[in-house]
């Protein structure tokens, strides 16, 4: 993890680049949306944001009502997450921590988000261990991974590059170009096996980047009304398949139920 730490903090202004980008705006838009489908207006409202980052997600949903807890090993990114609350006027509990560093952190959350983690871990089964411990009875979890099945397509389609695709199947090993360090990747079918040793069932799952992320164009995403219109059709692909099963990122949503 203090590797991983580091890698973040040397790659702190490609991420923020990255995150102010169309896609890394579509990125946020669609999990959020996805979230609120699974929101109603009538439940308690605690969250824990594990590997929080930035604070964007805490800070969206934390305008929205909800009490708001921020995790992340990088104190260089909470430093930044602290400052953005500030100026928004939130009031967030942002701490530089893991899940295990249990001193500062609640039991019983109504929501967790987890949101490009698992991939940074030596034993990513285990924190879903541990983020079960940290769930209310019926709480609802909020999953999102790189998608191995992207992997091979991107090489393909994007890289134009077919031995690449072909070494790549079955291949859980990745290099995050953005945060400049090896990943690991796990397949849907895997985390659906996890989830439920760890007393959860799946909601839904849905996809994140559906086509988007093999439009090589650059130029055309900056046009904002493509944009809009991009926004739409993401959303209504992100739970059909075939969509959603080579999607950039899967995004699943379970609830604890033992």
């Amino acid at each position: 993890m203090a590797s991983t730490s580091k890698a973040f903090a040397r790659s702190m202004d490609s991420y923020l680049n990255y995150i102010k980008m169309p896609w890394g705006r579509l990125f946020y838009h669609s999990a959020w949306q996805q979230i609120d489908n699974h929101c109603s207006s009538d439940e308690a409202k605690s969250i824990l944001d594990i590997g929080c980052g930035f604070g964007i997600t805490s800070r969206e949903f934390a305008k929205k009502g909800y009490t708001v807890t921020g995790i992340d090993p990088t104190p260089e990114m909470i430093v930044i997450a602290q400052e953005s609350a500030c100026k928004d006027g939130l009031n967030i509990a942002f701490r530089s921590a893991t899940l295990q560093d249990a001193d500062v952190l609640a039991d019983g959350y109504d929501w967790i988000f987890c949101h490009n983690v698992l991939e940074y871990l030596d034993d990513p089964k285990q924190l879903l261990m541990d983020i079960s411990k940290k769930q209310n009875e019926n709480g609802m979890l909020s999953l999102i991974t790189h998608n191995p099945v992207a992997k091979v397509m991107k090489k393909a389609v994007m890289n134009k590059d077919p031995m690449g695709a072909i070494d790549s199947i079955g291949n859980t090993q990745e290099y995050s170009g953005i945060i400049q360090t090896d990943i690991t990747i796990y397949t849907k079918d895997q985390l659906v096996e996890w989830l439920a040793e760890c007393g959860y069932e799946i909601r839904s799952i849905y996809g994140i980047h559906n086509i988007y992320g093999y439009i090589v164009d650059n130029e055309i995403k900056m046009d904002e009304q493509w944009h809009v219109e991009m926004v739409e059709l993401e959303l209504k692909l992100s739970s059909l398949s075939p969509y959603k099963d080579v999607a950039i990122f899967t995004h699943l949503i379970a609830q604890k139920t033992t």
